[in-house]
């Protein structure tokens, strides 16, 4: 079983789908996870709103907007919120732990600290150099590279401060993970075939022959 944690712009996206497809494994991402978190949570997660629950317990819910929300009346949503945040680490835990209980790529910014010590999980960091990053969003998404900046830039920033608000740990700590490859320096095909081999499964090239 491997996760990827990737870098916006670093080719995550693609290297995991190709990864489970070599592996003959399912690719869980965004839309799965959401679909496991639905079900052990029905009230709070909907797939729908996954995103936005992402982006919202990204920042922090500060006292002073917990004061502010408590003077204007919304004390009840504010302390849901609160109660809610304290739920969601061990919620994200039994999510990432579900979705392990059969091999599986796991294609997801925190889910290598949400396990941090299962046996046959292989936590992969996958960057690239901030140029090839937004050479490659532009190229994507087809905005001009100042739309491309900031973009990465944010989607950096959220994705620390998610994984720094739900487990306190750091997601460019190179010591929580097995393997963290820079996508620049080799092919797709190339990542794919490290990944395998991390995994102790025969190389797709030597499979092929």
């Amino acid at each position: 079983m491997w996760t990827i944690s990737a870098q916006e712009g670093a080719g995550g996206d693609r290297i995991a789908a190709e990864l489970a497809a070599a592996a003959g494994v399912p690719l869980l991402g965004r839309t799965e996870l959401a679909a496991v978190a639905h079900e052990l949570d029905p009230k709070h997660l909907d797939p729908e709103d996954f995103e936005e629950i992402e982006r919202r317990f990204g920042g922090r819910l500060s006292a002073l907007a917990f004061n502010m929300a408590v003077t204007t009346g919304a004390g009840a949503a504010a302390l849901q919120e609160l109660q809610f945040r304290h739920k969601l680490p061990e919620l994200a835990r039994a999510i990432v732990g579900r979705a392990a209980q059969e091999p599986c790529v796991i294609f997801a910014p925190a889910a290598f600290a949400a396990l941090p010590d299962h046996p046959r999980a292989i936590h992969v960091r996958l960057r690239a150099p901030l140029a090839c990053r937004i050479a490659a969003y532009q190229h994507e998404h087809l905005v001009d590279r100042s739309c491309a900046e900031k973009a990465i830039k944010r989607d950096d920033h959220v994705k620390h401060a998610w994984v720094r608000s739900l487990f306190h740990v750091e997601i460019d700590d190179d010591r929580l993970f097995a393997l963290v490859l820079d996508t620049s320096r080799f092919s797709p095909e190339r990542l794919v075939e490290i990944l395998i081999a991390a995994g102790g499964l025969p190389s797709p090239a030597i499979a092929r022959a």
